[in-house]
């Protein structure tokens, strides 16, 4: 479960609300708190909050969670392999990523290397969702640990083929 769904699950299991409603809140709270940072929310942003809500609770409704340990560990596998590939096409396609990415670039546009500032945030929502009793497991600890070094491994050299920063850019005025 990735940190932010540990924040959620938590708020979730103490609020009585459905997780991807939870997953709504956090994740308006973080566009606002990158918005305060001085990164202006995109379109697709803001409709990645709203549509990870409703799959998460859609998902979370119709399928059973896997049960043995080869299938959880293919699932996690493939599961990273896409998220980090997800994140990285986002932020190359600079329409807009998701609310802990657009909290990032914030972060980053602030002068924090950006494995720094995903580590931080990474940390931040796992100690929080787990001191609310939220859901952990290995995959929580590899995505708190790896997202950050992945992301500042792969993001210089596509950023280079681009041949304009992506993360290095001043936050736009408010």
């Amino acid at each position: 479960m990735a940190p932010y769904d540990v924040l959620n699950s938590g708020i979730a299991k103490q609020s009585g609300l459905d997780v991807g409603t939870t997953s709504w809140i956090v994740g308006a709270a973080s566009i606002l708190g990158a918005w305060a940072l001085g990164r202006r929310p995109r379109p697709f942003s803001v409709a990645a909050v709203i549509g990870f809500g409703a799959m998460i609770n859609l998902f979370l409704n119709t399928f059973d969670e896997p049960v043995s340990l080869l299938s959880r560990s293919l699932i996690l596998g493939v599961a990273l392999i896409a998220l980090w590939g997800a994140i990285t096409l986002l932020l190359l396609a600079r329409l807009g990523a998701g609310p802990a990415e657009e909290l990032m670039l914030a972060i980053v546009a602030r002068g924090v290397h950006l494995r720094h500032a995903r580590w931080g945030i990474e940390a931040v929502l796992f100690t929080a969702g787990f001191a609310l009793g939220g859901q952990v497991g290995v995959g929580t600890v590899i995505l708190v640990l790896a997202t950050g070094p992945v992301l500042a491994w792969v993001l210089p050299p596509l950023e280079g083929w681009l041949h304009e920063p992506i993360h290095i850019e001043a936050p736009p005025v408010i």
